[in-house]
């Protein structure tokens, strides 16, 4: 995912006039406070959408001070300091407007937000499934309550939600790709093809869904195809490393290693810890009989990553061209304690 997890902006709301109408000439103090108390709330939703925090957190706290139970403010105040990574303090927010209106869908789902990004997966569930419970159509909820069923692999109940947002919002691209992920992971590939493919066609700027297209034509032996859809990714966002590693891979299957050479280079110019790229690197070099080479790149992964398996495998086998068959069983043997189950055949030889 990738992307699984885009960050989504929560609306904010400007209270109507309607509300000061409803103040008698008897309380002539606290209708001024109510029209201060709105025109700083509104001030404070000015700023929030200029991207100026600090200022909408002080105007919505002014608002709360002119007007104690003015709940609006409390949750737009929670979405600001959500937006500051302030988690806590915004909880506190969402829990005192719920206490006070318990149909509130909106505090629900923010709330749920604020959980997620405190790790608090199962709290974030059940909120998310309570702003449902208040707002069926809030399809916000369903993607994001889909994306936490995605990570725990319940991937049939992710695909049910993603396809819940998507029947609330038929051109909701990246439900399209998250469930397209979903179905990929089920084994349903050319479900996962055909929602990739519906991600693109609503956003055609959406880059991680055409390295996803790329992967599934790359795994069905369609390099060719994959290196398109791969360009395609990294025109779209010129330092997209993942689709430079995977091209590296698809041009190195179709024999054109210094294209190969030339992506994966300039994915370790960007990310000297990307450890993939090592071996990828590797691999290319191994194709060029550059043992050598081959066996000083996975070197380097494993540096970066003790724990990569893949790296032990490939340089095992770099190794046993390299003549040292105690080496190469020593990191074929490593490779299968990290679950590599092909370097059993190897180890069998």
């Amino acid at each position: 995912m990738n992307k699984l997890l885009q960050s989504i902006v929560l609306g904010l709301f400007v209270l109507t006039a309607s509300l000061q109408a409803q103040v008698t000439d008897t309380v002539r103090v606290g209708e001024q406070n109510r029209m201060l108390a709105e025109k700083l709330y509104n001030e404070g939703i000015e700023f929030y959408e200029k991207g100026n925090y600090v200022d909408a957190m002080q105007r919505f706290n002014d608002a709360i001070k002119e007007r104690p139970d003015f709940f609006q403010a409390y949750y737009n105040r929670g979405v600001v300091r959500a937006q500051m990574n302030n988690h806590n303090a915004a909880m506190e927010d969402f829990n005192l407007v719920l206490k006070e209106m318990p149909d509130f869908a909106m505090a629900f789902f923010a709330r749920g937000l604020s959980h997620v990004a405190m790790g608090n997966e199962q709290e974030a569930l059940t909120d998310f499934s309570l702003a449902l419970s208040k707002n069926s159509r809030m399809y916000l909820a369903y993607y994001h309550r889909g994306i936490l069923y995605f990570q725990q692999e319940l991937y049939p109940k992710a695909i049910d939600d993603f396809s819940a947002a998507i029947n609330i919002r038929a051109d909701f691209a990246y439900a399209y790709n998250d469930r397209g992920s979903a179905h990929r992971l089920s084994g349903n590939t050319q479900a996962a093809i055909a929602d990739y493919q519906q991600a693109v066609f609503f956003d055609n700027t959406m880059y991680f869904a055409f390295n996803n297209l790329g992967s599934l034509r790359m795994e069905l032996g369609q390099n060719q195809e994959a290196v398109e859809f791969f360009t395609t990714a990294i025109r779209i966002s010129k330092d997209y490393t993942k689709a430079m590693v995977n091209r590296a891979i698809a041009y190195n299957s179709l024999g054109r290693t210094e294209d190969a050479l030339t992506d994966i280079n300039r994915v370790i110019e960007l990310e000297p810890q990307n450890y993939v790229a090592y071996t990828v690197r590797g691999n290319i070099k191994y194709a060029q009989n550059d043992f050598e080479g081959a066996a000083t790149d996975h070197t380097q992964a494993i540096a970066v990553n003790p724990q990569y398996g893949p790296a032990y495998l490939n340089r095992g086998i770099a190794k046993e061209m390299l003549r040292d068959p105690q080496g190469a069983a020593e990191d074929w043997t490593k490779a299968l304690e990290l679950g590599i189950p092909r370097a059993a055949d190897y180890l069998e030889q």
